[in-house]
């Protein structure tokens, strides 16, 4: 019997970028918000570790060797959570919206009921999602800000990008995880996350700050750098 071979499926990672930008563009559930979230993260990771192998080429950064190092190895340890969750949010929001179809369709109470309390359990297990998103990328502005003070002077823009990607991760994450919270509202779920949601705006108000001080110091970097050329020094 001749055997059948299936061609391997590939991951929502694994497809080419121009396909999976489309896949974010086609008006369907899934990959949706949360996968969004966790690529920002992943970008931001990858950013972070071209900047630690950029700086370890230069001989006048060999004194940031043990700092960089580190960090790379931190941020690589981050990555394979946040792919993780890439793909975890992508199935499991699906399955909440399909059960939301479910439940409009049903005919019967006691289906829709039992429809609707599915959703909601499963729209939780979502939200974790958007709570793990939130706390690896939260690492990753901490670790972007060190590689932009102690990584190579001439690839910051990759470090302020990757501390920028970091940023989008954190707060489209609040954005989901609130927008859920209110869906949940009458579940205990609901009351005892909301107080979390706002924990995590204030950690990330303060990182944001620290990221801003990264942008002005460039700026005024920039600023003496261009009145040194006027000026002809």
């Amino acid at each position: 019997m001749a055997e059948q071979h299936k061609e391997k499926q590939l991951t929502l990672l694994e497809r080419p970028a121009g396909q999976l930008l489309n896949d974010f563009g086609a008006g369907k559930a899934s990959p949706g918000s949360g996968s969004a979230a966790a690529l920002m993260g992943l970008l931001s990771a990858k950013l972070l570790v071209t900047v630690c192998d950029k700086s370890a080429l230069k001989p006048e950064y060999k004194n940031k060797e043990i700092v960089l190092t580190y960090i790379k190895k931190q941020v690589q340890a981050i990555e394979p959570s946040l792919v993780d969750l890439f793909e975890k949010d992508a199935r499991e929001f699906d399955r909440v919206v399909t059960i939301r179809i479910m439940r409009d369709e049903a005919q019967s109470p006691q289906e829709k009921s039992k429809l609707s309390r599915q959703s909601q359990e499963l729209l939780e297990t979502a939200t974790d999602n958007a709570f793990h998103i939130i706390e690896q990328c939260m690492k990753l502005i901490d670790h972007g800000v060190i590689v932009f003070e102690s990584g190579w002077h001439a690839v910051r823009g990759d470090s302020g990008a990757a501390i920028s990607a970091a940023i989008a991760g954190v707060l489209s994450g609040l954005f989901i995880a609130n927008l859920n919270i209110k869906t949940l509202r009458g579940r205990k779920y609901a009351v005892d996350n909301l107080g979390r949601c706002d924990n995590l705006y204030r950690e990330l108000a303060k990182k944001q700050a620290k990221a801003v001080s990264c942008v002005t110091s460039l700026n005024a970097e920039a600023i003496a750098s261009i009145q040194r050329e006027l000026d002809g020094t």
